[in-house]
């Protein structure tokens, strides 16, 4: 669909292109996206604009193409305290790839929530669709490498990256949920809460099988690492559970097309492991054809937070093990 803006929108995107100095490397730079196909169902009054911040390394080299991280905050957060959070952007300079911070606003959600539970959202439109066109505007204007495309996110942000894992594993290379839900957990506003406490309302074999019609049919089993905090009472950790069914079915269909438990949802391998003077933390491995389709990591102790962020910033546990390079290492393991 095109791209639209508002005549304000316009302006102001003439005038920063006369007068701004090109975006530089190791520095944030703003950004926003308009498309009509990202109106939401339940909130049809909001204009379908979002802001996003992009954060480009400082060893950026011209003409050389970088991965992307598409990264998704949680409920009350914003892309500079998520970012300061995870230190994904310091990855992003010693590992040389891109950063996309989409931003929810409070008029499209009161607590800057994004709405994976809009069932627009979850059929490639909503907040999808503008996450997706911001993907398209910065492959468009920066080298990225579009085999090396992935996302992540945190809770009602870890939620949206599994909608966009499930309906866009044409785009993605690989994605990673931190204490999210899985795809179709819930379908409307007043459904979400319960997800949240007790799980998925859709059957988690029965949510893998329209993701990957969402995903129109894709031919390729799309990786996701999981993490979950088992302390977790905002997102309980039954939702791990279901993430794994619900992309196992998923990868099931995807490897061949047939619902014939190609891709199982028992792990191949479990290791527990110790973070000094940190948490204890189980990691399960889901492999098929010797390659690493889901990677599980519960961590013991650990409530709602990112694990191994920075704890002078809420929502990160500093004790557990570094989800940001663990995410990383998963990703570069994979691509399109």
């Amino acid at each position: 669909m095109p791209r639209v803006r508002r005549p304000l929108g316009i302006a102001l995107a003439l005038l920063l292109s006369i007068f701004a100095p090109p975006a530089l490397a190791g520095q944030w730079n703003p950004g926003s996206y308009s498309t009509w196909s990202g109106f939401l169902l339940y909130t049809p009054w909001v204009w379908p604009s979002r802001d996003y911040r992009l954060y480009v390394p400082d060893n950026l080299a011209p003409g050389s193409p970088r991965p992307l991280v598409v990264m998704l905050h949680g409920c009350k957060q914003e892309p500079d305290d998520f970012a300061a959070g995870t230190r994904m952007n310091a990855l992003a300079d010693r590992e040389g790839f891109l950063v996309l911070y989409p931003k929810q606003d409070a008029a499209s959600n009161i607590d800057r929530c994004w709405n994976w539970f809009d069932s627009f959202s979850q059929n490639r439109l909503g907040e999808a669709a503008i996450i997706m066109g911001m993907v398209e505007e910065v492959a468009g204007e920066y080298p990225v490498d579009r085999r090396r495309i992935y996302v992540a996110g945190l809770s009602a942000g870890g939620a949206m990256a599994a909608v966009l894992a499930s309906c866009y594993a044409d785009v993605f290379a690989a994605a990673a949920v931190h204490s999210g839900v899985a795809y179709k957990s819930a379908t409307a506003p007043w459904e979400a809460l319960s997800a949240l406490e007790k799980g998925s309302r859709t059957a988690p074999d029965t949510a893998g099988r329209d993701a990957w019609k969402c995903s129109k049919s894709t031919r390729r089993p799309i990786p996701v690492a999981i993490f979950q905090g088992e302390a977790d009472e905002r997102v309980r950790p039954v939702n791990a559970d279901h993430l794994v069914r619900q992309f196992a079915q998923m990868g099931d269909l995807a490897d061949d097309g047939r619902d014939n438990d190609s891709v199982k949802a028992a792990p191949t391998a479990t290791t527990l492991d110790q973070e000094p003077q940190g948490h204890a933390y189980l990691l399960r491995e889901y492999r098929y054809g010797g390659k690493m389709m889901i990677q599980e990591i519960r961590v013991q102790g650990m409530g709602h937070a990112w694990s191994g962020g920075d704890d002078a910033k809420p929502y990160n546990d500093a004790a557990g093990p570094d989800a940001t390079q663990l995410m990383w290492r998963f990703f570069i393991q994979h691509s399109r």
